[in-house]
């Protein structure tokens, strides 16, 4: 239980340091003026994970509380 939580918590801040970054280039191509297509991709896939990592905890402690 202890690793899976400490399991989490390290993803959960891996992926919101990957969110920071993507953020931070798409506004980085808006100020240059260049096409965030590239910027605006990986923050899609990092959304994507987010969720992933969301549903999977929500799966898992919905049916371990019960």
């Amino acid at each position: 239980m202890r690793t899976r939580v400490f399991t989490v918590i390290i993803i959960g801040m891996t992926i919101g340091f990957l969110l920071g970054m993507g953020v931070i280039t798409f506004l980085q191509a808006i100020i240059d003026g260049d096409d965030p297509k590239l910027s605006i991709a990986f923050t899609v896939f990092v959304l994507v994970m987010a969720g992933a990592l969301v549903w999977h905890v929500a799966k898992t402690t919905r049916f371990t509380s019960v």
